[in-house]
């Protein structure tokens, strides 16, 4: 019985353990396929999230062919747009379908209509032009960097002087600072070489004219005493400025383009200085006892109005007179020594 019991201990010992292992097998397997069912529910969370981003990606795409939907229609908007403008004209068609938006063929078509309105008009330099607009400016017009470069020049028969000479160089300069077209250059060179020309002719001839005029006025107002008193006038001058001083004084030139020498104020007025300093215009001319007499005659005259017009004689104008007819005979009478 005892042996009964514990042989039935022990297989009830045995059969518990092993449904004791069983159990544990069966609770490994309930684990095991727990931990398969995890595994399995992972890998379906990761497909489900595969499906959700290709779901996502096929929303992306979605987007992208709208995007790309529009695209096409704008452009295709834009080419009839080119198309409607063009008109038929295939070049033309072609010309626009180089721009790729309609601001692009507005600003475009602006730019023509300026460059239309401004076509055939001259070069204008503004007055706050930038170094480089002025130098842009300066090569498009021909015009050089330094003055003295202008091409402006006296023509070849044209006969300069110093002045015109000096003209010509502060002429460059203003015209360099000015930016002036050379043509307009050479053109107002060419009235100032007409107009200096022109003067000259004019000035030379109305010396020639004074001269004349002159010279008949003093021979009817001196008559045989003519060249005694132009002798007297120049031997003066001689005596004090030198031949080279007398030369230049004499060639003066007035405004009027006659010489100083041909101012007939002037020349009277040296003439009598000159009578007055040499004793009569006669001793210029050697003819000393011509001029002792007319002296001599017009001192005997004035004397004579002491018994004629006392009153005269006395006053101030013919004390005068016969005072310097007095130093003139003095003179002379010291010439004839």
């Amino acid at each position: 019985m005892t042996d009964q019991n514990m042989t039935d201990g022990q297989e009830s010992q045995q059969t518990n353990g092993t449904a004791t292992d069983q159990g544990s097998d069966a609770a490994a397997g309930k684990q095991g396929g727990a931990a398969d069912n995890g595994s399995a529910a992972a890998s379906t969370i990761t497909k489900d999230a595969g499906k959700e981003n290709s779901a996502g990606a096929d929303a992306g795409n979605g987007s992208s062919d709208a995007n790309d939907a529009a695209t096409d229609a704008e452009k295709g908007d834009l080419q009839r747009f080119r198309e409607q403008l063009a008109g038929g004209d295939a070049g033309l068609l072609k010309q626009l379908e180089r721009h790729k938006s309609i601001e692009s063929i507005s600003k475009s078509f602006k730019e023509s209509r300026n460059a239309a309105k401004n076509a055939g008009k001259p070069l204008v330099l503004g007055e706050k032009a930038t170094p480089d607009e002025v130098k842009a400016y300066r090569e498009a017009m021909g015009i050089p960097d330094e003055a003295k470069d202008y091409p402006v020049a006296f023509r070849e028969e044209f006969k300069p002087t110093e002045e015109d000479k000096e003209i010509l160089d502060s002429f460059k300069e203003y015209l360099h600072g000015a930016n002036a077209d050379p043509r307009a250059a050479k053109a107002a060179l060419e009235w100032y070489q007409d107009f200096a020309t022109e003067r000259v002719q004019q000035l030379n001839s109305n010396l020639a004219k004074v001269a004349k005029e002159t010279q008949s006025a003093l021979r009817d107002e001196w008559g045989g005493e003519y060249e005694g008193n132009l002798n007297a006038a120049q031997q003066l001058m001689t005596t004090q400025l030198g031949d080279e001083g007398f030369e230049q004084m004499m060639g003066l030139r007035l405004m009027d383009g006659s010489r100083l020498q041909d101012n007939i104020a002037f020349v009277k007025m040296m003439a009598q200085l000159g009578a007055d300093y040499y004793g009569g215009n006669a001793i210029m001319t050697g003819d000393v006892e011509t001029t002792a007499k007319t002296v001599e005659e017009q001192i005997q005259t004035l004397l004579k109005l002491r018994v004629d017009d006392p009153e005269k004689y006395k006053s101030d104008e013919v004390q005068s007179k016969i005072t310097k007819l007095y130093q003139q005979r003095d003179k002379i009478n010291a010439r004839k020594k």
